[in-house]
């Protein structure tokens, strides 16, 4: 609600795109209103910020916390750019903990269904409880991201995704 979208290719409104599935004019579209990190004035922040929002969440690097743990801490005039960073780094532990869950969950799963599929069964209660309790977790914090969050909820989304 309330975003624009337009052509890729000429920033024509999307009635003039030809772009429906069966179009041969089809055009990839962009988001007018899409957030992006707020604009940083430390250096050092937003390097942090920038090497942990390209890392994989799944085993971040000692060097990195390290890096993102002394801009967190250091006194700077860049609050903004800080605070992004606190919440960017929030968000990778949290990932990288709850991964582990999911791949925990995941393994638990294989071991019940067997290495090729032989065992598929119902299945058991306590297992069910996990997946729903897991799924809800997993959604609670989703929702839990702002409206000017939107590329941190992304990198959540894909980090979980892949486990």
């Amino acid at each position: 609600l309330g975003q624009t979208y337009t052509c890729a290719h000429v920033g024509a409104p999307l009635k003039n795109c030809g772009n429906n599935a069966f179009s041969s004019n089809f055009r990839r579209l962009l988001s007018s209103n899409e957030k992006h990190m707020p604009a940083m004035s430390d250096p050092q922040i937003e390097s942090a910020l920038k090497d942990l929002m390209a890392a994989s969440w799944s085993e971040l690097p000692h060097s990195l916390l390290e890096e993102a743990k002394k801009a967190v801490s250091k006194s700077t005039d860049d609050a903004a750019g800080q605070e992004a960073l606190k919440n960017v780094f929030r968000a990778a532990e949290a990932c990288e903990e709850f991964g582990g869950v999911l791949v925990t969950l995941r393994m638990a799963l294989d071991d019940l269904c067997g290495l090729t599929g032989e065992n598929v069964g119902p299945l058991p209660g306590y297992v069910e409880d996990a997946v729903k309790s897991t799924y809800n977790r997993y959604m609670t914090y989703l929702e839990s991201f702002g409206p000017d969050e939107h590329i941190l909820r992304k990198k959540v989304e894909n980090e979980l995704g892949t486990k």
